[in-house]
């Protein structure tokens, strides 16, 4: 009995050793493999994200949810801190987003990587490990923004409820009748629209003619406007040279006109005076001579001639 229960002791030891050896080798020795540690930080709710959760990058898993913590702010951040294998390939072009695993509102964290060349990341001032920026995509974008593509459809919805109330019922109504009868008058005038382009094409072949016409007279007006054009340049160029030979000679005769201006003016009032005395003296003689003209053949005797 007592050799019976030590094999049995023996053979669950060995299981025992067996099963934790197939357990390290399944687990890759990943548990021993150099780690670093990334922050994320979310502004908004990370529900569904649990301690310890899968970290994919493009699709292999990478690492896990290391801690979780709410900062308070304006607008509340969740950091997110993850821990992933060192070898895997994050720089500056990688990014991270909420990926939500089919309907049971699992959450996991996904990180991506923009093509080309990147620089690597580094911590920033302040943070204790190096920040992965985060992009909403997918099922997580569309959440993100549900609230305001809600308010957006409450919107549109009441812009419908306006739309199909019974005034505007009513005017569609009343516009559709109006489009009845223009069609119906536009069909009654189909004939007099027909004509239109006739009158136009008449119309315009008249200004043709016309803008001829007037080519046709400018032309020949043109030759004598351009014989007036030269007499009146020709009679500039003789005003401006008889204005400078006016300039020249009162230059030249500036002395005399000075004289002229201050002797000869100031003997005109003796002048008048001597030609007013002269008149008076000859309005007597002629007086005289209408009143006695036998005074031109016969002189009287003055009286020393007649005592004599």
């Amino acid at each position: 009995m007592g050799n019976r229960n030590f094999t049995v002791g023996i053979f669950v030891s060995f299981g025992l050793i067996a099963l934790v050896t197939f357990t390290l080798w399944l687990s890759g020795g990943h548990g021993a493999a150099a780690r670093t540690t990334y922050s994320l930080f979310f502004e908004r709710d990370v529900s569904g994200l649990m301690l310890g959760g899968p970290v994919f990058y493009l699709g292999v898993e990478v690492g896990n949810v290391q801690a979780m913590n709410i900062i308070p702010g304006d607008p509340m951040t969740v950091r997110v801190n993850i821990d992933v294998l060192e070898n895997t390939p994050v720089d500056t072009g990688t990014w991270a987003s909420l990926y939500y695993q089919g309907i049971t509102g699992v959450a996991v964290i996904t990180l991506s990587g923009d093509p080309g060349m990147n620089l690597p990341l580094k911590t920033p001032p302040g943070y204790e490990y190096p920040v992965i920026e985060v992009r909403d995509s997918g099922l997580a974008a569309v959440l993100a923004d549900a609230p305001g593509i809600m308010q957006k459809i409450d919107l549109l919805l009441e812009k419908a409820n306006g739309l199909v109330s019974d005034e505007n019922r009513a005017l569609v109504t009343e516009m559709l009748n109006n489009l009845g009868t223009l069609s119906g008058a536009l069909a009654e005038n189909e004939a007099s629209f027909a004509g239109i382009p006739q009158a136009i094409n008449a119309t315009l072949s008249d200004v043709s003619d016309t803008l001829n016409e007037l080519q046709m007279a400018v032309a020949e007006v043109r030759p004598g406007l351009g014989v007036t054009m030269d007499n009146l340049s020709r009679a500039s160029s003789d005003l401006a040279g008889l204005t400078a030979r006016l300039d020249a000679w009162t230059a030249e005769n500036a002395d005399g006109m000075e004289g002229f201006m201050s002797e000869g003016l100031g003997q005109v009032p003796d002048l008048i005076n001597d030609t007013r005395a002269t008149l008076r003296e000859v309005e007597k003689l002629m007086r005289s001579l209408r009143e006695d003209p036998s005074q031109l053949i016969y002189r009287p005797l003055e009286k020393d001639d007649a005592e004599k």
